[in-house]
């Protein structure tokens, strides 16, 4: 997203939410562009970071593309690894047999990103789903970090959940529902709210 197009975002996320206008004002800036190398690296990516710090995920994301050769992660290169080689990295087994079936749908070309990214944010989400170890929470990283796309909401990503707990004043048990009705309000710019929840939280946290 370009710096215009940001600041366009944040006036609007600033004019419709008056807690989200004092969070922008009080946090550190965020940048929102496409910085992954390709598509496939980027849900790679993403599935090793599944419930690991960011730290944990960064550690074994070197260690894979190490065992693989090159900066950033190859269908075929992972596909022809051995699984001990990428057990040796810390992969579980699961993330393996994730990261394996997602490289042989790309090398059959049963997965063809070219087509896959001319399509709504629902049938992306819906086609990545259909493979094993990505869910909605990943489907729509991809969605937000991999394509750059401007209205998402991962309402699945409990970092997302805790900074709306602590800046809306809602309790730990709200439903899903309470969450998206509160993201309304930020629409069409519903990713760029969401990188200033991620931020804030990371911000406070930072603090304590």
């Amino acid at each position: 997203m370009e710096d215009s197009r940001l600041k366009l975002a944040e006036l609007h996320l600033c004019r419709s939410d008056v807690i989200m206008r004092r969070m922008i004002s009080t946090t550190e800036p965020v940048s929102f562009k496409k910085t992954t190398p390709s598509y496939f690296h980027t849900l790679v990516h993403t599935i090793i970071n599944q419930q690991l710090s960011v730290k944990a995920a960064e550690t074994i994301v070197k260690r894979v593309l190490e065992k693989q050769g090159g900066r950033v992660f190859n269908a075929e290169k992972l596909y022809n690894l051995e699984e001990e080689p990428l057990r040796e990295c810390g992969l579980s087994r699961n993330k393996i047999r994730y990261i394996k079936t997602l490289a042989e749908a790309v090398v059959t070309k049963k997965l063809n990103f070219k087509k896959l990214i001319t399509q709504d944010d629902e049938s992306i989400r819906n086609h990545l789903i259909s493979y094993p170890g990505i869910g909605q929470w990943s489907a729509d990283i991809f969605i937000m970090n991999g394509l750059g796309r401007e209205d998402v909401f991962p309402i699945g990503d409990l970092i997302i959940r805790k900074s709306i707990q602590h800046h809306y004043s809602i309790p730990a048990d709200s439903h899903y529902d309470e969450y998206i009705a509160i993201a309304e309000n930020w629409r069409p710019y519903r990713t760029i709210a969401s990188y200033y929840l991620w931020k804030a939280f990371h911000q406070k946290n930072k603090r304590l």
